[in-house]
């Protein structure tokens, strides 16, 4: 009967409806519809009897549900099975019941019935006993209906109540996403997904801890709690709660519903209990297959953990693992352009020792030069290795012509952020070489009041960086194009936009380039 959701409803007019009915057809002053149920009958539709249930024991009803078929009693006070029911023999003082049984499925569950207050030795006639049946086979009917409409409802509300689910895991793991940006170590990452899951879930504790996979033993570091919940925080032994260690050790994820049933925590579960676990989830982190890290989120109540639970747990642990396989990424490019930077430069200083003997005491200035364009090449180099071999901006390059021209004492840099990919950014360092050394050897930075201003812009697709030297010693066109002079004649894209002025009063060099040239 309860799984029908019929019981201690309000009255519903499609059943009221039928006791009326029942009533004036049978002519009778009372009309129920009785279900069955444990210790009482209780009236889903009543006209003409003000209880609204009563206990089984004074249940006429009930012999119906014996019958299987209309029962007619024309005196309740002759009939043994009724004589003494005190609904007989005290008030109401009924004497006359028919009734027709309820059906469902092979049950009688209840019964439409009709009750008068006087005898009636002829009972009801052949029609009335038919149209009693009939009703009654209505109110199976609309019962039946009645739970096909509960339960189609009910689906509805759980198809509803998952997608509420879904959208608030979605919702989570776009939070997640957000949180695990900018984040510099495994550490912040584990804990971030740990708050996420708990947040998401409900859970009453969740963090971090570094494992020492020899010891199995972990470090909880201090971690987010419900109000109220006790901290693990320290030093933790991982066997005394279990042999899920040997999972995590694989680098499994591990979820246990209930802490006091599974087999890898039930021998354990008081000591989990002490600590306030009843369901248990970790997500396990291994570098070079060694278990180092442990996220945890714990319930100190037995909850049930549904499927889209799992996998939105199994959501978070991916996440959680790529963000820290990308900072492992990001780390070892980290040492792999130290060791380069560190090869590289070993080979300018070999290049440049063979040059020294190549050249021999020919010529001095020609050496110079050469070395310190590899020293160029190098701060170049370093420059986007720092970079992660990806792209840098304009801003830095001319950071570095004027550290190697000895600091801003001597030269000025303006302009806005103009994003430079690898090759422009070498051939930019390059330029701002060439002319940094020129004036440092013959032009403004040659005396000490000399003054070197860089400024660029941008203008609608084109970048313009001009180079002003003052200050200086009056300045000479050269008689012939050197190497440098075809560098600073390749522009800032290498594609030749460049205009040079050999002004008495200072050196003014003008480049430009299309800016979709110079990005990455």
């Amino acid at each position: 009967m309860n799984a029908l959701g019929i019981l201690d409803t309000p009255s519903e007019p499609e059943f009221d409806n039928i006791v009326i009915v029942a009533r004036s057809l049978c002519q009778a002053p009372v009309s129920l519809i009785s279900l069955v149920h444990k210790e009482r009958q209780w009236f889903k539709a009543r006209s003409g009897f003000d209880p609204h249930e009563t206990p089984l024991n004074q249940s006429v009803c009930l012999h119906t549900l014996a019958a299987g078929d209309l029962l007619v009693v024309p005196d309740l006070t002759l009939d043994p099975r009724t004589h003494d029911n005190p609904l007989v023999t005290g008030d109401p003082h009924l004497r006359f019941y028919a009734g027709a049984p309820l059906i469902l499925d092979g049950v009688a569950i209840g019964a439409l019935c009709v009750i008068d207050k006087v005898p009636r030795p002829d009972g009801l006639t052949p029609d009335q006993g038919k149209a009693l049946m009939a009703l009654a086979e209505q109110v199976v009917s609309q019962i039946r209906a009645r739970d096909r409409a509960r339960r189609w409802l009910a689906e509805i509300e759980a198809q509803n109540a998952l997608l509420r689910v879904s959208a608030d895991h979605a919702t989570a793991l776009i939070r997640l996403g957000d949180r695990l940006q900018g984040l510099s170590s495994q550490e912040a990452v584990v804990e971030a997904g740990s708050a996420i899951m708990a947040e998401t879930l409900g859970a009453t504790r969740a963090g971090f801890g570094i494992v020492d996979p020899e010891r199995e033993a972990v470090v909880v570091h201090p971690e987010w709690r419900a109000p109220g919940v006790t901290s693990l925080s320290g030093l933790h032994q991982l066997r005394h709660y279990g042999s899920f260690v040997d999972d995590l050790k694989r680098g499994e994820l591990v979820i246990i519903p209930d802490v006091t049933t599974d087999p890898r925590t039930a021998a354990k579960a008081t000591a989990l209990s002490a600590i306030g676990v009843r369901v248990l989830i970790n997500v396990p982190v291994l570098q070079h297959d060694r278990l180092v890290l442990l996220g945890f989120v714990h319930y100190d109540w037995p909850r049930a953990l549904s499927d889209h639970d799992g996998t939105f747990i199994r959501n978070v642990a991916d996440r959680i693992q790529a963000a820290i396989l990308q900072l492992r990424a990001v780390e070892d490019r980290r040492i792999m352009n130290r060791e380069l930077g560190h090869r590289l430069k070993n080979t300018f200083a070999m290049i440049t020792a063979i040059a020294r003997q190549t050249f021999g005491g020919q010529d001095r200035e020609a050496l110079k030069s050469f070395s310190s364009r590899l020293v160029a090449v190098g701060a170049a180099y370093d420059l986007l290795a720092h970079e992660r071999w990806q792209a840098t901006d304009l801003a830095s390059v001319v950071g570095a012509a004027i550290q190697l021209a000895g600091g801003e004492k001597r030269m000025t840099a303006t302009g806005p952020r103009v994003a430079l990919g690898a090759d422009a950014a070498m051939t930019a360092s390059m330029l701002l070489h060439e002319l940094t050394t020129n004036a440092l050897k013959y032009g403004a930075l040659s005396l000490p009041e000399g003054q070197v201003r860089i400024d660029w812009n941008v203008e609608g697709d084109s970048v313009t960086l001009t180079w002003i030297e003052t200050g200086g010693p009056a300045v000479v066109p050269p008689t012939r194009k050197g190497f440098g002079s075809r560098i600073v004649s390749m522009g800032l894209a290498g594609d030749g936009e460049s205009e040079v002025d050999f002004a008495p009063e200072g050196l003014r060099v003008r480049v430009r380039a299309r800016r979709d040239k110079l990005e990455p």
